[in-house]
């Protein structure tokens, strides 16, 4: 038999045309030469398989992989197949490619010459609609081949496009209520605040990973009337004030909560839109969250990735009296007794002074180093706060973000911070400023480490 030779070296060369794609198991496969065009992961990751089987009686300490597919048509999409290696969305597979693949295992290595890059790199700019018009056309053609149809869902035509909802929501002008109504299956008229609405959720709704607070929203956003301000709990409260501050912003933009709901339900069909997009969010979430060990009517939860609104609105800070956000590092909110320190590690010199340029970093998995205000010396009351916290019942929560713009790009949506916990004082060296260490109550998730460049 052609596969017990193989397996004993006899035959050196097996072709299989759809046989093999999976079951097949012969560690001692050492080459898979690819032949078959196909933009399925799922089979991809099939052949490939093949010859990801570790096999000590022969030696084999790699596996070399030829790959001649991907020039069978102009729109083959080659982040479809590196993602199914390496994960995560299109800017970041972008991001890896110019970066030669820094965050693979150990002892894994992805290698492309110059050219490959180059051709991978303008495979994945050019691949995907950047404008509304081809983004309908190519709509228009899924539906005209009966993959998409009136009933489809946001999921459904994600699917479809094999796009991931930033790259839908990054293509100016779309939205799933607009196009649908473009497409001709939405006789309803657009509600005047629907364009601004789903520039909204390209600008800060795609970030949410809580899987309790996306269904909970999502279950209350399909029913016929808003929810009653003056009944809900205060949790309750801020989490409709967290959503509504992304949505319509802070400062001048600022809705109080009765106005905000009252107009996202006359919305019907974008509120739809809003739902689906909750749902496919809460569905997608892979970080296990944790609670605040603490019984205040915070809705924040650690390892969770917020925006400064968001938790501002989370800690009763934003209100109507006081709709604006604060822009400084450090805030003292004396209602919780809480320190909540904003942290951004990498600065830029056009965005920070030499003042606020402060050399923060992860030590470890548990324990960072943060540099307080310049002003900040250890017997100030802030200075004392912060080393006597413990004995004196407050607290310190630390938010960071590796940029203040996603991928470190001017002009691009505004990263969110994500929540490292409560950290409790180590010790500090200096002053004006101090540089403080904090031992956090739950470690750094793994990914994290590597992803935003903290110190291991």
């Amino acid at each position: 038999m052609p596969r017990q030779r193989l397996a004993i070296g006899e035959l050196r060369i097996l072709f299989a045309v759809d046989l093999f794609n999976e079951g097949l198991d012969i560690p001692a496969i050492d080459t898979v030469l690819l032949l078959r065009p196909t933009e399925s992961a799922v089979v991809f990751l099939q052949q490939l398989g093949r010859g990801l089987r570790l096999c000590p009686e022969t030696g084999k300490s790699c596996l070399t992989v030829l790959d001649f597919i991907g020039q069978q048509h102009r729109r083959f999409r080659f982040d479809l197949r590196f993602r199914a290696l390496l994960g995560g969305s299109r800017r970041q597979l972008e991001s890896q490619l110019d970066q030669g693949f820094p965050f693979l295992p150990p002892g894994c290595r992805l290698v492309l010459d110059r050219v490959s890059q180059q051709a991978v790199l303008a495979s994945l700019r050019a691949s995907l609609p950047r404008q509304k018009a081809p983004l309908l056309r190519e709509l228009q053609a899924l539906a005209s081949e009966g993959v998409i149809g009136p009933g489809s869902g946001l999921a459904d035509w994600l699917e479809a496009l094999a796009m991931e909802p930033a790259d839908f929501y990054g293509v100016r002008g779309a939205g799933f209520t607009s196009l649908r109504r473009e497409l001709g299956w939405l006789p309803v008229a657009p509600h005047p605040q629907e364009e601004s609405l789903t520039r909204a959720i390209g600008a800060g709704l795609l970030h949410l990973d809580d899987p309790d607070r996306l269904r909970a929203t999502a279950a209350a956003l399909a029913a016929p009337s808003p929810p009653d301000p003056g009944r809900l709990g205060e949790r309750e409260r801020r989490q409709w004030l967290m959503l509504t501050a992304q949505l319509f912003g802070t400062g001048k933009r600022w809705r109080p909560l009765p106005a905000a709901l009252a107009l996202l339900w006359h919305a019907s069909a974008w509120r739809e839109e809003l739902r689906q997009l909750l749902v496919l969010l809460a569905e997608r979430t892979e970080r296990r969250l944790h609670p605040l060990p603490w019984a205040l009517p915070v809705p924040l939860r650690v390892h969770g990735r917020y925006s400064r609104a968001e938790i501002e609105a989370a800690f009763g800070i934003l209100s109507d009296d006081a709709p604006w956000i604060h822009r400084e590092g450090v805030l003292w909110h004396e209602p919780s007794h809480t320190d909540l320190l904003f942290v951004t590690l990498n600065k830029s010199e056009a965005l920070f002074s030499p003042t606020t340029r402060y050399r923060d970093l992860a030590l470890g998995p548990s324990l960072f180093h943060w540099e307080s205000q310049s002003t900040t010396t250890a017997a100030s009351p802030t200075g004392q706060r912060y080393i006597h916290h413990e004995a004196r019942g407050s607290r310190v929560l630390l938010f960071v973000r590796e940029h203040r713009r996603e991928g470190g790009r001017a002009g691009g949506v505004t990263e969110p911070f994500r929540c490292l916990g409560f950290a409790r004082y180590e010790s500090h060296e200096g002053e004006r400023p101090m540089a403080i260490r904090w031992r956090l109550e739950r470690p750094i998730p793994a990914g994290w480490m590597q992803g935003m460049g903290l110190a291991v």
